[in-house]
């Protein structure tokens, strides 16, 4: 029996997702298993079917639950991110992490990154940044949010990479699905203009070779990003308020 809690001030999509996250993660709801609708979510939760639809529709990005049309969400079984975890016990990960919790990590461990690259990348190394963000400007008015993420990803992998540091590489790799999945989820909620303006003065910063306007390139585009996603939330949060009453009444 799910146990779930009324959520309190704050970022509901996130709380709701949280809390949804850890019952499947716990093994309440098994594979294959029919999660309570959404109505019965929003009483036990205490939010809107708003609220519970976009918690939802992270969770079914992320691979942990399936929605079919007319028939309800159902828990789906962890893939990649559970054999990864057999594989390496003290890195424990899952592939669901909320997204905010995502993008701290990517502040600093990016910021490091790019600050370790600046005064050794090449020539080469640019003209890989560059045509994969001219590949991100053909994308970018086509609607194909998963190869927009995709190529989001890969610019952030590409900078990782060049640092030639087989740790930050290989802690990249092993974490890939959790950064993938989140990257899919940010181009969903914001789109691609931030990330092609960022990019854009990544690329430039590196060419200057300048370290401290790196980083701090890299820490404004990724703190930039978290407000953004944040502003969503609450803009939501206002915008069912009245649709919440209606309910009730």
């Amino acid at each position: 029996m799910a146990k779930l809690q009324k959520i309190k001030v704050g970022s509901l999509r996130s709380q709701v997702y949280m809390q949804l996250k850890n019952q499947l993660m716990e093994g309440v709801w098994k594979a294959g298993e029919k999660l309570p609708s959404e109505n019965e979510l929003c009483a036990s939760l205490g939010v809107s079917r708003v609220t519970v639809r976009a918690a939802i529709q992270q969770l079914e990005i992320l691979g942990l639950v399936e929605t079919r049309h007319g028939g309800g969400n159902f828990a789906r079984k962890f893939s990649s991110a559970n054999a990864m975890n057999e594989l390496h016990p003290l890195i424990r990960i899952s592939e669901n992490q909320d997204i905010i919790t995502v993008l701290e990590y990517r502040k600093i461990i990016e910021k490091g990154t790019i600050g370790l690259i600046a005064p050794r990348i090449t020539a080469d190394d640019i003209a890989r940044l560059e045509e994969n963000y001219q590949l991100t400007v053909s994308l970018s008015d086509t609607g194909e949010c998963q190869k927009q993420a995709e190529t989001d990803h890969l610019f952030h992998y590409q900078l990782a990479r060049i640092t030639g540091n087989p740790i930050i590489i290989k802690v990249y790799e092993i974490i890939n699905v959790i950064l993938a999945n989140a990257m899919v989820e940010i181009v969903r909620l914001l789109g691609t203009e931030m990330a092609l303006r960022y990019h854009r003065q990544l690329i430039d910063a590196l060419k200057t070779g300048d370290k401290v306007l790196c980083e701090s390139t890299m820490e404004a585009h990724i703190e930039e990003t978290i407000k953004k996603i944040q502003n969503k939330d609450l803009v939501l949060q206002r915008a069912v308020k009245p649709a919440d009453k209606n309910q009730a009444s």
